[in-house]
């Protein structure tokens, strides 16, 4: 990924996180003090980067969330904030890894999908490499659960997050980073979430998922590197009732899955990793049950 790449995502830095609490639930904010679940009904899918992954369908995409006064579940992130009142929010945060859930299509992580979509639809670009491997060629990877902190905070008209996240299951003693905002939008044509994100992955969180281990085939050890990651996402939501809303949603993420044999060598991507993006869209009907 090239340096002018991430100046523009660092530049634009919107991506969505969990909406903070208020009186009354709007597009910007839900209810305190009480739990929000809706379902939506439609058709899309997550693409899956690797040879040998399967597409995640999207027909039913479940929203749960509750804010209480320092307390929050939202959507497989639990928090806890340490002045809920302050312009300045600081939480601390545990949900578990996603990495996970490209190898193993039954993994909870896939539960509950990103919400604040983002696929920008195009050609699929494809690596180049002499050779590659299938998930089935690979030893199973774990299931990480991740623990950290969350900032939140309001400038220029935009919802500005940062995160940190650590490893605190021992699977791939790794850390990583995610800065970016949001910006809403209520409009006669619906209600707008425009999101973008950078995400910063460490060299043992991507050597653990994305490396290949000798014993895995050629008897090369493919050593991963740290990454970069980049993220766009739009969501569209336009209430029919006091229920019923129709929801559309895209997401588009660059992947810089670099390995190398020779600490001193060159790079290649990576011999597991079919396409350089994961992009995924949903289009449906949502039912808010309370």
């Amino acid at each position: 990924m090239s340096t002018r790449t991430i100046a523009i995502c660092l530049l634009l830095a919107l991506f969505h996180f969990p909406l903070r609490a208020c009186e009354q639930a709007s597009t910007t904010c839900t209810e305190a003090d009480r739990w929000q679940f809706s379902l939506a009904m439609g058709a899309g899918f997550r693409s899956n980067p690797l040879h040998g992954g399967h597409n995640w369908p999207l027909w039913l995409m479940p929203d749960l969330s509750f804010y209480g006064q320092q307390w929050f579940f939202d959507n497989g992130t639990l928090g806890y904030t340490l002045d809920p009142n302050a312009d300045w929010q600081f939480s601390l945060v545990s949900r578990l890894n996603e990495e996970a859930g490209y190898f193993r299509r039954a993994s909870p992580a896939n539960v509950f999908q990103r919400q604040g979509i983002a696929s920008i639809t195009g050609p699929q670009e494809k690596f180049l490499s002499a050779s590659h491997k299938s998930v089935a060629e690979l030893a199973n990877r774990p299931l990480a659960l991740d623990g950290g902190a969350q900032l939140d905070w309001n400038w220029a008209g935009l919802q500005w997050r940062l995160n940190w996240w650590h490893d605190i299951s021992g699977q791939y003693h790794g850390q990583h980073l995610k800065f970016g905002a949001a910006y809403a939008l209520t409009h006669h044509t619906g209600n707008w979430l425009l999101s973008s994100a950078i995400a910063w992955k460490d060299k043992n969180l991507m050597n653990t998922y994305y490396g290949i281990r000798a014993f895995e085939g050629d008897g090369f050890d493919y050593q991963a590197k740290a990454s970069w990651q980049p993220e766009l996402a739009l969501q569209w939501q336009y209430p029919l009732n006091e229920q019923w809303s129709l929801l559309s949603t895209l997401r588009y993420r660059w992947l810089d899955t670099k390995v190398q044999l020779d600490p001193a060598g060159p790079t290649t991507p990576s011999p597991m990793m079919k396409e350089q993006h994961i992009r995924s869209w949903f289009v449906g009907l949502s039912y808010r049950f309370f």
